[in-house]
């Protein structure tokens, strides 16, 4: 059957990350964000895929190609200006001739596909648009259900002070391809704005399929962070390779790359990803919920915790990460501290004794001299 998966979007909550990588490509526990979905989608008979994307597209098809390594088909369809998110299932009309989903390219969860189908096909309507409880609707889509589950009333990111329900729109639709004669063509257009309030307007039958579940969207780094935690918390037993050298002492659920050196004094406590050719030096510890990407390099006496740090990136010693996301190649002098929800963008270099204070941003290919505190959004070297 046929998924789209929406992955067009610049990012913007995630920069500085989303400057030098598109938001589907961010790693959560050691994968790219748009890698979970595709291993997601063919477990639930979804195995004919488009990605509709535009922003940094070469990455995302440069790493997936045709898919066929993922168990999916792939395809990338052209769209030379943003069309929002029901313009683009618009421009794959031709393709659409059956049931078909959607998902979001930016949404991680374990909702139960199949069950949602089925619930569809029951039902008969349109579209079924899957739903969950959330504490805070106001940053969502809300919706209001009658006795028959179909949808009565969907309003799109209320006043806390309008919100008639807690039920949100996840992003993750089933339709019928005669949802497509809604949507003008080559036009930027979008589901919850405009298409799902023309429908109700028109009397189509739209369903909320509801469903306890985890689900996070994970365009904020917060939620980035959670989606890493939940994934990794998942893991049930150890994975480490045989090329790994372990001085050091490693407890829990771990994912340990090839050719990883652990030194002496080194104790990792799972789970943890550590990808591979990465090096932990002397006397550091790694706590749970950590990520490395490849060949980052960690050195002596460091504390990582909760923090995921892209390819290359290299620490010297006696420096803390805590629940951060650190760029690509970037390079950090002795005793940093980098606070908790710190994100910092590719190719930085950190001079010694450097403070970043939590929820501080770094733009890519920022130096900073020693010895100084950085507080919030830094654009410019220093």
């Amino acid at each position: 059957m046929k998924a789209i998966i929406l992955a067009g979007g610049y990012g913007t909550r995630l920069r500085p990350l989303t400057l030098t990588r598109p938001k589907a490509m961010l790693p959560l526990a050691g994968k790219p964000i748009l890698q979970h979905i595709l291993e997601y989608l063919p477990k639930h008979g979804f195995d004919d895929v488009f990605i509709t994307t535009n922003y940094k597209r070469d990455q995302i098809e440069g790493f997936f190609k045709d898919g066929e390594k993922f168990g999916v088909k792939l395809t990338y369809p052209e769209e030379s200006v943003p069309l929002g998110t029901a313009g683009s299932i618009k421009n794959v009309e031709k393709h659409l001739d059956e049931t078909f989903a959607v998902i979001q390219g930016d949404n991680i969860t374990n909702l139960n596909l199949k069950k949602v189908l089925k619930f569809h096909r029951e039902k008969n309507g349109i579209a079924t648009i899957a739903l969950i409880h959330v504490k805070n609707p106001s940053s969502y889509g809300i919706a209001e259900l009658d006795s028959k589950s179909k949808i009565v009333k969907f309003i799109e990111k209320p006043k806390p002070e309008d919100c008639f329900s807690n039920l949100v729109n996840t992003g993750l639709y089933i339709f019928e391809p005669q949802i497509l004669d809604h949507i003008p063509k080559d036009k930027a257009y979008d589901f919850s704005k405009n298409l799902f309030p023309k429908i109700l307007e028109l009397d189509h039958n739209i369903y909320g399929y509801q469903e306890e579940c985890f689900w996070i969207d994970v365009g904020h780094p917060v939620n980035l962070l959670e989606a890493n935690n939940w994934m990794l918390n998942n893991l049930k037993k150890p994975k480490i390779s045989e090329t790994v050298e372990n001085k050091g002492k490693v407890f829990g659920p771990v994912i340990i790359e090839d050719d990883v050196s652990i030194e002496e004094g080194v104790k990792i406590t799972g789970p943890v990803f550590l990808g591979k050719a990465c090096q932990i030096r002397a006397d550091s510890v790694v706590k749970s919920n950590t990520v490395l990407e490849e060949g980052v390099i960690i050195g002596k006496r460091n504390r990582l915790s909760g923090a995921i740090i892209f390819k290359h990136t290299i620490s010297d010693e006696d420096s803390k990460f805590n629940e951060c996301l650190i760029g690509e190649n970037c390079k950090f002098g002795p005793s940093t501290n980098i606070g908790q929800y710190v994100m910092i963008g590719a190719n930085c270099v950190i001079g010694h004794h450097v403070n970043i204070e939590s929820g501080s941003r770094v733009w890519p290919n920022i130096k900073i001299k020693s010895n100084c505190v950085i507080n919030g959004v830094l654009e410019y070297s220093i």
